[in-house]
């Protein structure tokens, strides 16, 4: 119980910035997955094209 009552202890200013930073991770990967796609749909889109 050692462990639950330092992590309550915290504070508010290290809570919402752990909670920034892993929410500004899921963002990039979101945003890098989507990227991903984007690309993959416009090498189809222009496969067929010549240089």
């Amino acid at each position: 119980m050692g462990v639950v009552t330092n992590l309550m202890n915290w504070d508010p200013v290290a809570w919402l910035s752990i909670l920034m930073v892993v929410g500004a991770i899921a963002i990039v990967v979101f945003l890098s997955f989507k990227v991903s796609a984007l690309i993959k749909r416009d090498a189809e889109a222009h496969k067929d094209q010549k240089p």
